[in-house]
C-alpha cells in the first residue's frame, strides 16, 4: 500500500539519490528555474519539505512511487502550502493522498494550497476541492 511519507530534513543526503532524477525531470518540464541541488539545499534547510510515495511492502526497486516537495510561504496576509513539484508513476494509486498534504497544510496553520501545474491536473485535482484561480502566462526572452 502506497503511502505519503515525510523525510525529515536531516535524511536528505540519505535518500537523496532515489529522489534526485525525479526532482530534475520535473525540474526540465518547468522551464529549469532551479536544478536539483537547489531543492536539496532548501529542503537541507528547512526552507522545504520533502514527502515520497511510498510502498514499503513492494520489491526493493519498486518502492518509490513518487515525490512531493511543499513549502510553506508566509505572506502579509497568508499563510499558504505551496506544491513545488507532484510527480511519479501510476498517479491513480497515490493522488488520493493529497489530502495528507492538506492535512499537514491545516496543522501548520496555512490559509490555502497552491500549485503552478500543467493543465491536466486540473482535473486531478478537481474532485480534491481545488479550484483554478488564475492562468500562468510566460513569454521567454529569445536567445
Amino acid at each position: 500500500m502506497i503511502q505519503l511519507v515525510q523525510i525529515p530534513k536531516e535524511n536528505t543526503e540519505t535518500v537523496w539519490k532515489q529522489c534526485e532524477g525525479m526532482i530534475a525531470d520535473a525540474m526540465a518540464s518547468s522551464n529549469n528555474y532551479a536544478n536539483a541541488s537547489h531543492f536539496k539545499k532548501w529542503i537541507s534547510d528547512g526552507n522545504m519539505q520533502l514527502w515520497f510515495l511510498w510502498d514499503k511492502e513492494a520489491d526493493i526497486d519498486q518502492r518509490l512511487y513518487g515525490i512531493v516537495i511543499t513549502e510553506i510561504i508566509q505572506r502579509p496576509l497568508q499563510r499558504c502550502l505551496n506544491i513545488k513539484i507532484m510527480t511519479g508513476k501510476y498517479r491513480e494509486k497515490w493522488q488520493h493522498l493529497i489530502k495528507h498534504i492538506e492535512d499537514y497544510a491545516w496543522q501548520n496553520n496555512c490559509d490555502l494550497l497552491e500549485l503552478v501545474a500543467r493543465p491536466g491536473w486540473k482535473r486531478v485535482l478537481k474532485p480534491f476541492g481545488f479550484k483554478e484561480s488564475h492562468v500562468l502566462l510566460e513569454k521567454h526572452k529569445e536567445k
